[in-house]
């Protein structure tokens, strides 16, 4: 352990000594938010208000949406910029050096791993924390102290599932303009993906369909059902209970399985499942090719 501990420390200082990689893996949720503050905040307010007749107070709801949706990148993003340090190291042959010291190849990868998902889950809850402090500040909406605890241990798992998912498509890279390009598909999909841009169930059936092959859907829908119920409790207080369903369906709150809404547990094993499966896939396939 001691071992694995100071190659995920290493990992980190690589990461953090590189401004430009922390600027690149929070660029995605930049867009992101520059986009609403220019045009989509309207939009996706004015299509939430459509699916919820009777409603009020919509954009307070849709703050706290998009803040589900942002944790969730940044689950990918920063988790993906940071493994970015085991391709640089591939690149400029300091893999090569570690190899051949005492250090196992299984050491190797779960260092990499750790260190991703650490700095992936220390930004992803101080943005949770940060967010929540300016909904107080505004008189808006907040989650109560459980509903923080369980948001944070979500996004462990989400972070985990990321990070073991994406640590497969990593398997072939070997360059850093492969990587690049890579992290460039990775941004742009997962808002599509991930219902950001727009709504899941404004998305053509069979995109939807697809979306439920990208494990952190699973993360998001549950995220957002923690994050949203303060907002939606006082935005669907006076609105008639069908339209509760059809904007948690619209929103993506709600994520349908075999005809039936996925539980809170039943996404939890998901996560938990798929991230072993992709965990174990990519730690083989990477110890393979060092």
């Amino acid at each position: 352990m001691h071992t694995i501990w100071q190659l995920t420390k290493r990992s980190n200082r690589l990461f953090f000594r590189d401004k430009t990689a922390v600027f690149m893996s929070l660029l995605s949720i930049g867009i992101i938010i520059m986009l609403y503050l220019l045009f989509l905040a309207d939009v996706t307010t004015e299509t939430a208000q459509e699916a919820a007749t009777g409603a009020s107070g919509m954009k307070a709801l849709i703050q706290s949406w998009l803040l589900a949706g942002i944790i969730v990148v940044i689950s990918l993003t920063v988790t993906l910029s940071v493994l970015g340090t085991m391709i640089e190291d591939a690149a400029s042959n300091q893999l090569h050096a570690l190899l051949i010291t005492p250090i196992t190849r299984t050491q190797l990868v779960v260092g990499y791993l750790l260190s991703a998902w650490f700095i992936a889950v220390l930004f992803s809850v101080s943005s949770l924390f940060l967010a929540q402090g300016y909904f107080w500040l505004t008189d808006k909406p907040t989650v109560a102290w459980d509903g923080l605890l369980t948001a944070s241990g979500l996004i462990m798992l989400i972070t985990f599932s990321s990070a073991a998912f994406l640590f497969v498509l990593l398997a072939p890279i070997k360059s850093r303009k492969s990587f690049s390009s890579l992290g460039t598909i990775v941004g742009t999909l997962s808002g599509f993906l991930l219902g950001i841009y727009i709504p899941i169930g404004q998305l053509p059936s069979f995109v939807q369909e697809i979306t439920k092959f990208f494990p952190p859907a699973y993360g998001v829908a549950a995220l957002r059902d923690v994050l949203m119920t303060p907002s939606m409790t006082d935005t669907f207080a006076g609105a008639p209970a069908a339209a509760l369903d059809s904007f948690k369906d619209t929103f993506g709150v709600h994520i349908t399985l075999f005809n039936s809404t996925a539980q809170l547990p039943v996404i939890l094993g998901i996560l938990l499942l798929t991230g072993i499966i992709f965990l174990s896939l990519g730690v083989w396939l990477r110890s393979a090719r060092m």
